[in-house]
C-alpha cells in the first residue's frame, strides 16, 4: 500500500495588495500536485499572521472573518 500526503495552506498573496487589501489565496497539495485557488476573501494585511496561516483571531475583525471563512458566509 502507498502512502498518499494531502495538505492544506492559506496565505495573504501580498504581490496583489491594493490600499492594504490583500486577497486570500489557499493551496491544495497531494502526492506533490498541487493546486493553487482564490478564496474569493480579503483581510487587511495587519490582520493576517503569516506564520500561523491565518487571520488574527484575538481582534473582532480577525474573528469574524475566521467564522465567515469557516462557514462560507459573506463578509
Amino acid at each position: 500500500m502507498t502512502r498518499s500526503t494531502f495538505r492544506v495552506l492559506f496565505y495573504a498573496n501580498g504581490s496583489k495588495e491594493k490600499n492594504g487589501i490583500v486577497p486570500i489565496m489557499g493551496r491544495v497539495t497531494i502526492n506533490g500536485t498541487v493546486a493553487q485557488f482564490s478564496c474569493k476573501r480579503s483581510i487587511t494585511k495587519e490582520l493576517w499572521d503569516a506564520k500561523g496561516n491565518r487571520a488574527k483571531g484575538k481582534l473582532e475583525a480577525g474573528s469574524c472573518i475566521q467564522f465567515a471563512f469557516l462557514h462560507d458566509l459573506p463578509i
